[in-house]
């Protein structure tokens, strides 16, 4: 009998998971689409970046919290809290008359979400059978196609019938249905209990000190051609350093090393996340800013990543693939590269806006089916190689390096909006910038694929061959 996340025994713990990662993803890539809207409306667009990195830093915090007590209060509490706070940051991210009360509203839903992120790894590596994990890890990929076919086309009837606030507004009402039907479930699950934790007061203090060191790197970057060269040199190399020096007590033994084994994983992560995101995050941007595409028609990007992103996830799931993980791992980093390089070839083409649009979906569906390979294959190592009492930690720094290569990337791709919108402003040369940049970041992870198994497992898999 074929094993499957979808067998009785595991039906409804799955339905409930996919639904409220669903709903989690209906809001990234809906508000995603929606957000130059949104900035232009508040006349932020020089500061775009900002939208994303607040919400970004607020999930370092969110995944801390959830780290730290999932076993301490029970994982089915850490979700109720994950989904209050996604409420209450959607009411107020759609209230915002201006982009301060924005960042407000976008820090309280990047809480929510980092920590569902580490809970929902959490709950698959106790819930699961070890040779169910793979499977369902992809399953969490699977919970973002619906969202990602109807979330860009909704949020642009929204956009026409009244404004992008609704995108924020409506989000609430999608938790009450996953909400009722996913806690009653983790409720059983068994606890399990961890190592006392001496260094929880360090571990927040750290991930509140790189959180300060970050936002003064986005502010550095926010103002670059506005604040001397010299200024924004020392403010990128103070905060870094100190964002360096804070992984200390947030990141395995060897993280800033790219040691064998969790930490070269977990350093992968942050770096396929930094160079797939920060690009992403400006497709819409383009598409809208300089084509003059509407949200519906940029917004299918998005749709078009979360299918081939699932595709991909599948794949790297199913037994029928026989390669080892790291070849797999060397085949999603050159496809992400791939549709990173070509997303300005789509994008700018001189053809209509309609075919460009969709000549850009094809070509992020690239990069997208590479995350969707390193993703989740790089999630299945990660708990592979941890203890299950050690699952929580290293899933919250799986996902907290995530956020900081995702939160410097970014920043960094809108130091060169911030500059061309004080220069010869905002035009096609702009993003190609950005995006050659985001090239050079994703090949750079091809350094730590020989690094991301255990020595002991690298022999094991010799002598079986």
């Amino acid at each position: 009998m074929k094993l499957s996340p979808w067998d009785p025994e595991h039906r409804r713990l799955s339905v409930g998971i996919v639904a409220l990662v669903s709903v989690f993803g209906f809001e990234g890539i809906a508000i995603g689409a929606v957000m130059p809207v949104a900035a232009a409306d508040l006349n932020a667009i020089s500061n775009y970046a900002v939208a994303f990195t607040s919400f970004t830093m607020a999930s370092l915090l969110g995944m801390t919290f959830a780290g730290l007590w999932a076993n301490k209060i029970g994982l089915a509490r850490v979700i109720v809290f994950a989904v209050v706070a996604l409420a209450l940051g959607s009411i107020v991210g759609g209230f915002a008359p201006n982009l301060s009360v924005l960042t407000v509203g976008r820090s309280i839903q990047g809480f929510a979400l980092g920590v569902d992120l580490v809970t929902m790894y959490v709950v698959i590596g106790r819930m699961y059978p070890e040779a169910l994990r793979a499977k369902a890890l992809g399953m969490l990929a699977a919970a973002w196609v619906v969202p990602g076919l109807i979330g860009p086309g909704l949020a642009g009837v929204l956009v026409e019938i009244s404004s992008w606030r609704m995108t924020f507004w409506i989000v609430p009402l999608l938790l009450i249905g996953p909400f009722m039907l996913l806690v009653p479930e983790l409720k059983k699950l068994p606890f399990v209990s961890s190592p006392v934790r001496t260094d929880a007061r360090m571990q927040i203090t750290s991930v509140l000190i790189a959180i300060g060191a970050l936002s003064i790197f986005q502010a550095g970057a926010s103002h670059v051609g506005r604040w001397s060269a010299v200024l924004i040199a020392v403010i990128f190399i103070t905060t870094l350093g100190v964002t360096a020096w804070s992984t200390k007590s947030l990141m395995p033994q060897g993280y800033l090393r790219m040691r064998q084994g969790i930490p070269a994983i977990i350093g992968m992560r942050g770096v396929i996340s930094a160079a797939f995101f920060a690009a992403e995050i400006y497709v819409p941007l383009a598409l809208q800013e300089v084509r003059g595409a509407s949200v519906v028609l940029s917004g299918g990007v998005l749709t078009a990543a979360t299918i081939t992103w699932f595709a991909g996830s599948w794949l790297q799931g199913s037994h029928k693939l026989k390669y080892s993980k790291q070849q797999i791992l060397v085949g999603g980093v050159l496809l992400i590269s791939l549709g990173i390089a070509l997303t300005p070839v789509a994008v700018f083409a001189p053809i209509s806006i309609t075919a460009s649009a969709l000549f850009a979906s094809v070509i992020w569906g690239i990069a997208a089916f590479g995350m969707g390979l390193c993703y989740p294959t790089l999630g299945v190592l990660m708990l592979d190689q941890s203890p299950e009492e050690e699952h929580a930690r290293h899933s919250a720094s799986l996902q907290m390096s995530d956020s900081f290569g995702l939160i410097i990337a970014t920043a960094i791709a809108g130091s060169v909006l911030a500059f061309a919108s004080v220069a010869q402003g905002i035009e096609s040369k702009t993003f190609v910038t950005i995006w050659i940049f985001c090239v050079f970041v994703g090949l750079s992870s091809l350094l730590f694929i020989p690094k991301v198994q255990q020595k002991s497992t690298v022999v094991r898999e010799r002598l079986n061959l």
